[in-house]
């Protein structure tokens, strides 16, 4: 199966996909801030990676840019809940822009990012 990197500053979100993505027998690492996660792909090889865009140290579009410019082959999930200035919708189109292979709205639908994976390991 594949080795994921999730990227998420809540420590919920990153327990909960530990274990929904382990149950689908995924190697997973996580890092509770961008800059946390993309010391980990400097160090390991990843197959995806999903990062949330809303983060302290360094948000998800850094996040992208640092692993298209080092990694250009992992894939990558954007999960976002957007913020009180920044909506839902136009960080989804960043993310889209930014060439994301998929892009989640938060609250997350589990069948959703299963089968989100799915498609972007198979691809």
């Amino acid at each position: 199966m594949a080795h994921i990197l999730v990227i998420d500053d809540d420590s919920d979100i990153l327990y909960i996909l530990t274990e929904l993505l382990t149950g689908e027998r995924h190697t997973v690492e996580v890092a509770s801030d961008g800059k946390a996660g993309i010391a980990l792909v400097a160090e390991q090889t990843f197959d995806l990676v999903i990062t949330d865009m809303v983060m302290p140290e360094m948000d998800g579009i850094e996040v992208i840019s640092s692993i298209r410019e080092h990694s250009p082959s992992v894939r990558i999930i954007v999960l976002t809940g957007g913020t009180s200035k920044l909506n839902k919708e136009y960080l989804m189109s960043m993310a889209k822009a930014m060439h994301a292979h998929k892009v989640i709205a938060k609250p997350i639908n589990f069948k959703e990012l299963k089968e989100a994976v799915h498609d972007v390991l198979t691809t």
